[in-house]
């Protein structure tokens, strides 16, 4: 062989290395570290809609905008009614509460939660959920209602009834005698109805 074509060797062994090289560095997967969603952001798209307006509600709760509060409370509302959940609007009447410990008159939001908790005794006696059923009996135990107590347990009766195990009824006996103990029965109350009656207003 011309010697020529000796020293054309090395050359063409350097042009398939390099190749070779690039080939290996496009194949190699490579990692971003924006390929995967934070774990935060999964999760607040997995959160309802009514949850994350009570979030909300909660933080201009924090903030003392009883304002701002007041307009998260109402979109919270409205989307607890169209989930068709017993669930959120068991929740919605909780956040009622929670507005009426940073406000001086607390009536108009203990009625709010009454008629929260009311439509999801509604949708939780329809869908025979014991377990809604006895935790708006809770919320009203909490609120001191007595009288709406006492007709939430009927229902909870009604629905024990046909539970041929007797354990729904078991369940709720024990709610019964706890929600109905001296303990239990103290109202939420308002000072400033004692001194101005007239200053229970509708919601």
């Amino acid at each position: 062989m011309p010697l020529s074509a000796y020293a054309r060797v090395p050359m063409w062994l350097g042009v398939i290395v390099a190749v070779a090289t690039a080939a290996a560095i496009v194949l190699v997967p490579r990692t971003s570290p924006t390929s995967v969603p934070p774990p935060a952001a999964a999760e607040i798209e997995t959160r309802p809609a009514w949850q994350i307006a009570l979030d909300a509600m909660d933080h201009a709760l924090a903030a003392g905008d009883i304002s701002g509060a007041e307009m998260a409370w109402r979109n919270a509302y409205g989307l607890a009614i169209r989930s068709r959940q017993w669930q959120a609007l068991l929740a919605a009447g909780d956040g009622s509460l929670r507005i009426a410990d940073h406000v001086l008159v607390k009536q108009p939001y203990r009625a709010r939660a009454a008629e929260a908790w009311r439509a999801a005794l509604f949708l939780a006696r329809t869908q025979r959920s014991v377990d809604g059923v006895l935790g708006v009996a809770e919320a009203f135990a909490r609120l001191g209602d007595q009288e709406g107590l006492t007709q939430v347990l009927h229902i909870a009766d009604g629905l024990a009834a046909a539970d041929p195990s007797g354990e729904t009824r078991r369940r709720v006996l024990e709610a019964r005698q706890r929600l109905k103990s001296p303990a239990a029965t103290n109202a939420l109350a308002d000072p400033i109805l004692a001194l101005f009656p007239d200053a229970a207003v509708g919601p």
